[in-house]
């Protein structure tokens, strides 16, 4: 289960002790410090009497009783998996973290006085692994002194702390760690998916077929981006645009835009990450549950701690020892139709866990997750064998939006020579949503998308609505180098009197003798003949060059054809 921990007010009700560093408070002091109604609860839930004395000797005796018979470790045990992943995170921190910290990782706990728990009851519906916590009486809140102040910890009592030690309930990562090979090179992931998405929705807008959209950044195709896009209603089923929607994502800052396509993806039914394995063919109507899929593999990864490279086959081969079941599970790895592409070989069966469940953790890894930016991938740099991978910074947005994400427009946006725009990534993505819908659109070059300014795509963007000057005001608001000279004027002229130049491609004949030139204009060759530039000199229609070239035969002339 996950849980929203978003607009949840940040507690006031810190306890107010300062503790030397080296010490972590007791449970009695946890105790002490809370609200009689709240201590009620935790006692109750440890099997102790409510209204025993903080101060006698019969509450200390309860609290050894408990630890020694290992109710405290069966309350753990019995937490959410989450629950249970953030307190032994939090025992691998040496029992406490700053708080600041921990909210932003497991949420927040809310402000209440008595009246109000007894109407809302967080203790048995919590809104966040925080609350979760705090009401299990596992953790609290103190000041400690830190440098350059003291600052505020969540910190797990210390009688519980020493039951962990070593925790054997800590969930260890599978695989392990990699030493960069010789010869191995860091191929670093983007959130050039952010890119791919408005370039979509630029030439949806501008009528394209999402087939032939180009260019696009990242790894995924057409296929893949429309299924993003359709889950984040930014269009349906039929492909159709929904403006609203598409105008607030683009206006969203980039960390933000991605947050929302990362939670999309997650929570996606239809984007099914199995069917886009190259060399494997799955046949049948198989009922498969893609966001279960989706959510095993990440719970498996989520132990991998952060900057360090990890080994991909080991932590495959480990997959497979541990938890096999992580594709097809139970019966289905004897029934599901799994078959090579390339050799039409049916892959039933364990046997051929490697080939199916071992490439698909592998594209899940190499593919999926360095495509939406969450993983850098460590290659040889002459075979471009995938060693290793690693978790990118963005894989907080897995679990919660960016804390202070910052705005685009950054970026150069600039003119070249024959009314050429060049747009960085960098820059806004609506700016550029924008001027692509004017433009023709020629590629990328060096982060830089580059369009054109031509007489057609500016007839194509009236017929969609949109004027020159709107084409004008956005180059002199967002133009990061003076323009190119007379593109304004060149568009003025186009706006106000739809003039020009037209440069075409066309057939010339030259003869050198009038007489045969006239007689050629005089002949059923004349409907050949586009323009009489001069007595001897004509532009014809392609169609006619064959018949010139017998005529011309026929009077007397050899006939050269260039090109």
């Amino acid at each position: 289960m996950r849980l929203n921990y978003n607009n949840i007010p940040s507690a006031k009700f810190a306890i107010k002790i300062y503790v030397e560093e080296a010490k972590m408070p007791t449970i009695k002091n946890l105790l002490i410090n809370h609200d009689e109604d709240v201590r009620a609860i935790i006692l109750t839930k440890w099997g102790i009497n409510a209204n025993v004395e903080l101060a006698g000797r019969q509450l200390q005796s309860s609290i050894a009783t408990i630890l020694q018979e290992g109710v405290i470790a069966e309350i753990i045990q019995s937490l959410p998996n989450e629950a249970r992943r953030a307190f032994h995170a939090l025992v691998d921190s040496e029992g406490k973290m700053p708080w600041s910290q921990f909210s932003r990782q497991y949420g927040d706990i809310r402000v209440m006085g008595i009246a109000k728990r007894e109407r809302l009851h967080p203790e048995r519906e919590p809104v966040s692994i925080a609350e979760i916590l705090w009401y299990s009486g596992l953790i609290g809140r103190a000041f400690f002194d830190a440098k350059p102040e003291p600052r505020e910890f969540v910190y797990i009592p210390e009688e519980i702390c020493s039951l962990f030690n070593q925790p054997a309930d800590t969930i260890q990562p599978l695989g392990k760690e990699l030493v960069p090979p010789k010869g191995s090179s860091a191929k670093l992931a983007q959130d050039t998916i952010v890119d791919d998405i408005c370039s979509m929705l630029a030439g949806l807008r501008m009528g394209m077929k999402i087939e032939v959209i180009q260019p696009l950044r990242g790894v995924f195709n057409h296929a893949q981006l429309s299924q993003l896009l359709w889950g984040m209603k930014l269009i349906d089923k039929k492909g159709t645009l929904n403006l609203d929607a598409v105008q607030e994502h683009l206006t969203k800052p980039r960390e933000t835009a991605q947050f929302e396509i990362l939670q999309t993806w997650l929570k996606n039914r239809t984007f099914i990450e199995m069917a886009y394995l190259p060399d494997l063919h799955f046949e049948g109507n198989l009922k498969v549950n893609t966001i279960q899929i989706r959510q095993r593999i990440i719970d498996l990864l989520d132990p991998i701690p952060p900057d360090t490279w990890w080994n991909l086959p080991a932590f495959i081969q480990d997959v497979k020892i541990n938890n096999p079941e992580v594709l097809r599970v139970a019966g289905e790895i004897d029934t599901w139709y799994v078959s090579d592409r390339q050799s039409g070989a049916l892959l039933r069966g364990f046997e051929h866990w490697d080939e199916v469940e071992g490439a698909f953790l592998h594209f899940f890894v190499s593919t999926i997750l360095f495509g939406l930016g969450l993983s850098d991938l460590l290659v040889d740099r002459k075979s471009g064998e995938i060693y290793g991978f690693r978790w990118t910074d963005r894989k907080a947005l897995l679990n919660n939006p960016p804390d202070h994400p910052i705005r685009e427009d950054i970026g150069k946006f600039y003119t070249l020579a024959q009314a050429n725009l060049c747009i960085s990534a960098e820059c806004a993505r609506t700016l550029r949503y924008q001027v692509a819908r004017f433009c023709k659109w020629k590629g990328l070059r060096r982060n830089e998308y580059q369009y054109q300014i031509t007489p057609r795509s500016l007839q194509a963007a009236q017929q969609q609505g949109l004027q020159v000057p709107q084409l004008i005001g956005l180059l002199k608001k967002h133009l990061t180098q003076a323009p190119a000279p007379g593109l304004y004027q060149a568009l003025q002229r186009f706006e106000t009197k739809n003039v020009f130049a037209n440069v075409t491609s066309q057939v010339l004949l030259r003869i050198g003798d009038n007489a045969v030139a006239k007689t050629l204009t005089q002949s059923d060759l004349k409907k050949y003949i586009i323009e009489e530039l001069n007595p001897t000199t004509f532009i014809i229609d392609r169609k006619g060059i064959e018949h010139f070239q017998a005529k011309l035969t026929e009077l007397g002339y050899l006939c050269q054809i260039d090109g």
